[in-house]
């Protein structure tokens, strides 16, 4: 049967009788209705709405989540002829307000927990409106009409809002022949049938799950899945008691499936490794999609008949669609706007082209619009499926069309020569540099995205350059035990730049512990993104964080009590969470720690080790540590730590005869690859002296730096010289200590910043040299990080001198992740040495203040030996 409208989809629906048509996994159970329930309870509310007055054509707006009553009362609307205005059940009420102004509703069906906002947006309208709830609409239900309004295919069935990504939405009228047009296209692809079962834990109230995750599947005889909510928890349930076969998605949802499957997977043991490094080998090589076979244990575990992934609403990544297929999935990605009806272009089953939209099919035309100064263009639609234009909204008409007609979806994207269509960007989020350079910021966060320590990032223009806004994510950081975290994505994201062009890379970053807000389709809402990042930037790092019950309990007990009344006077005005961040957000970074946990040791009467705090990094793990903490220790947390200092001076000791003929040697062998294959260049040699105390202060940019700086020297310096560096990367295998013996390297642990700097000071106790590397990260660029106030602390405590050094070019010979170095010139300088008093004079403050003006102060002279060599080499 051909349809013209969408009634005439009723006729149909009953066809399939007893056969399950919604199954709905609720709080208070599991609720079946059949397709002929289906038909009957929809036109018995359609009649009840006829009888109270609906006419042809009225808009009737719906605000409610997902739920049996909310497709009812959906499909009555159709039945009556009205128009529907779905709205975005997250809706505050100055939003349901402006909905129901713009559309001019004056009967709103709402669900019952809804219902208190939507009187409250109602009697701010200053108009009456109706307010029905769902659980009583039931109530309206009378005897099916003999004859239904007869609707025409050409009228206005539903009327969606954009989801206002980045602006005012807009309001976007759909018509019967443009939703059933397009359900006879994708009806005809065989992709869902009578019998299967679709899981839809997507929002009705946008048009892509209404058509293709409702209508649809309907429409072919399939049953709608229903999830009580989209927690993971539910989403398994109903995967698995409702025997899916095709989940209709967004790739968020797919990119957090594919992680959390493979994450099952590396934890069930090598056999499952290999088994997913097969399944991914003969799909990516031969084409063969064996994963249901191979990995069929976790397939009966994760929805065992589930098949089809279909992907819409934004663009899937294609690492994720070819991880989901390797996995024994069939991934399905279309591409639309709510403007074209959703899914307008897709990718034909049996030739699929993963990281593509899909291609066009019969009677939808597409072209690519050039852009000036871009590599892409607009992606431009023509067809049945297009809609007429915004409703009373003439200047976005004049701009959503050319003049020939198309519509203008303002993605950038291009064809290749299949026909296939590849999205690109967001034209209207381009940022436009200072320079006139163009830079679509989603392609640009994917470049920067994949590190660990990162939740989210988003980037944006500010002042002519490029900003990230960053969502660190603290649990991962807590887990890989890492010190400071800020640095380490700065330090990442240098790392990522390099690799760019210049223009494309962030100049600066803020950062924020607030969920950065998306639409439901999981588009960042850009137009609030520049707010959230002044914020960040004026230091309002936290978002608002409820308190679990968990948290509740933690503040409760004694010490948390005791705890947090020590921290308040010492934070003022700041706002102390579970979830505020000891280092980012309070400034206590590991070298902090080393009075801080003395202090909490004298106000708690409890013993925090190093081992203890080397993994808190939020004040929950805090907490936690405190309250699991021995109390009243026969040995001090100091006491440990001197033991632990004494364990570690075993590295100072002399080295045997063997480790001295292996520190020579290693050092010929370095000579001569840093003087010829790297023409080392070193000037200002004669600042460096045989003999300490002296700490030699140098820029870091590579795991090479220390071979070039020591084989600069000669080698009767080097027998007075010391270096620190990293104990788990150095000391870790028997070849690294035995080369630390040889070349005179103590361990260093950003986790344990007291006995390492301990370690140091002893150094320049003995009259020697310490080579010291003050930013502790290898920066990704030139750019000299900040340095770390570990430094002022030696300087402060050693009274030594400091000798500047800059190493220039060794980033382009062993940048980061490089295993061997490449043939680049390398250029040394070291400056005159600056008198410890010179650092230190004026600097007063607390301790931790006083360290890191010292560290800023020595800082300035390295910037100042770098622009030096720099204008020696232009020169």
């Amino acid at each position: 049967m051909e349809l013209k409208t969408l009634q005439d989809l009723f006729p149909r629906l009953a066809a399939y009788g007893e056969a399950p048509a919604l199954i709905a996994f609720q709080d208070d159970g599991r609720r079946e209705l059949s397709f002929r329930a289906l038909v009957e309870e929809s036109q018995a509310i359609a009649a009840g709405l006829i009888a109270r007055g609906v006419r042809p054509g009225e808009p009737l707006a719906l605000f409610a989540p997902n739920s049996v009553a909310w497709v009812l009362c959906r499909l009555a609307m159709v039945l009556a002829d009205a128009v529907c205005l779905p709205v975005d059940f997250d809706a505050d009420a100055a939003r349901l307000k402006l909905l129901l102004e713009h559309g001019g509703a004056r009967r709103l069906f709402v669900a019952p927990q809804l219902h208190e906002l939507a009187v409250r947006a109602v009697a701010e309208l200053g108009r009456p409106v109706e307010v029905l709830r769902l659980d009583e609409i039931a109530a309206l239900a009378r005897a099916p009409a003999g004859d239904w309004p007869k609707a025409d295919p050409g009228a206005v069935v539903s009327r969606f809002y954009t989801s206002g990504t980045t602006g005012q939405p807009k309001a976007v009228p759909l018509t019967h022949a443009n939703i059933v047009t397009n359900l006879a296209i994708l009806a005809g692809l065989g992709l869902v049938g009578a019998g299967d079962r679709v899981l839809l834990p997507l929002p009705l109230h946008h048009s892509y799950p209404f058509i293709i995750g409702l209508l649809l599947p309907l429409s072919c005889g399939a049953t709608v899945v229903l999830p009580a909510s989209v927690t993971g928890p539910a989403l398994m349930q109903a995967l698995n008691e409702g025997e899916v076969a095709v989940l209709v998605g967004v790739p968020r949802l797919y990119a957090a499936m594919q992680a959390g499957i493979e994450s099952r997977l590396k934890a069930a043991g090598f056999v499952a490794r290999l088994l997913l490094r097969l399944s991914t080998f003969l799909r990516r090589r031969l084409g063969l999609r064996w994963g249901k076979r191979l990995l069929a244990p976790l397939h009966r575990r994760v929805g065992a008949k589930l098949r089809l992934l279909v992907s819409g609403g934004a663009k899937l990544d294609e690492e994720v669609a070819w991880r989901l297929e390797s996995l024994g999935y069939q991934v399905l990605q279309g591409y639309g706007l709510v403007e074209t009806t959703s899914v307008a272009i897709f990718n034909p089953p049996g030739r699929t082209k993963l990281g593509s939209a899909g291609k066009a099919p019969p009677g939808i035309e597409v072209r690519i619009q050039p852009v000036p100064d871009m590599a892409d263009g607009e992606i431009q639609i023509r067809g049945p499926v297009v809609f007429q234009g915004y409703a009373d909204n003439p200047e976005a008409n004049a701009e959503a069309f050319t003049a020939d007609g198309w519509f203008r979806s303002g993605d950038l994207g291009r064809i290749d020569d299949d026909g296939y269509v590849y999205v690109t960007g967001r034209l209207k989020e381009v940022i436009v540099l200072a320079g006139g350079k163009k830079i679509e910021p989603a392609a640009l966060e994917a470049a920067y995205a994949g590190y660990p320590l990162i939740k989210e990032l988003a980037v944006l223009e500010r002042d002519g350059r490029l900003m990230a806004l960053v969502v660190p994510d603290l649990d991962a950081a807590q887990q890989a035990g890492t010190a400071n975290i800020e640095t380490a994505i700065r330090v990442a994201l240098g790392e990522r730049g390099r690799d760019l062009p210049a223009y494309m890379r962030v100049a600066d970053i803020a950062f924020t512990r607030r969920e950065l807000p998306r639409n439901h389709l999981g588009k960042f809402k850009r137009h609030q993104i520049e707010d959230i990042f002044a914020r960040a930037e004026r230091g309002e790092w936290a978002g608002a964080e409820s308190l679990t019950p968990e948290d509740e309990r933690r503040l409760a007990t004694e010490r948390g009590q005791r705890l947090m009344a020590f921290l308040g006077p010492r934070f003022p005005g700041q706002t102390l969470t579970p979830g505020t961040s000891l280092q980012m957000e309070l400034g206590i970074d590991s070298l902090a720690w080393i009075d801080f946990g003395l202090e909490l040791e004298a106000v708690l009467g409890v013993a925090l080790s190093e081992a203890d705090i080397a993994g808190v990094v939020t004040l929950r793990d805090l907490l936690d540590v405190v309250e699991q903490a021995k109390g009243a220790p026969t040995e001090n947390a100091g006491a440990a730590r001197a033991r632990a200092t004494e364990d570690a001076r075993r590295w100072l000791s002399p080295a045997g005869l063997g480790a001295r003929i292996g520190g020579f040697l290693l050092y010929l062998l370095s000579w001569l690859v840093t003087h010829s294959y790297l023409r080392l260049r070193a000037t200002g040699t004669r600042h460096v002296p045989r003999r300490g105390p002296l700490i030699v202060a140098i820029n870091h940019q590579s795991d090479i730096d220390p071979v070039v700086v020591g084989t600069a020297l000669p080698y009767r310096t080097l027998l007075s010289a010391w270096w620190g560096a990293e104990k788990s990367r150095v000391f870790a295998s028997g070849i690294g200590r035995a080369l630390a013996r040889a070349a005179h390297i103590f361990p260093v642990d950003d986790r344990a910043p007291a006995a390492s700097l301990e370690l140091a000071q002893e150094v320049l106790r003995r009259g020697q040299i310490l080579f010291w590397f003050p930013e502790s990260w290898r920066s990704p660029t030139e750019e000299i990080l900040p340095f770390r106030p570990g430094v002022g602390l030696l300087i402060e405590k050693s009274g030594a001198p400091v000798v500047p050094g800059v190493v220039a070019g060794a980033i382009d010979v062993m940048p980061r992740g490089a295993h061997f170095p490449r043939p680049r010139r390398v250029r040394l300088r070291f400056g005159p040495p600056i008198a410890n008093a010179t650092l230190v004079a004026g600097i007063a403050g607390d301790e931790r203040g006083r360290h890191t003006a010292i560290a800023a102060r020595l800082r300035e002279a390295v910037v100042a030996l770098q622009k030096e060599e720099e204008g020696e080499r232009k020169t």
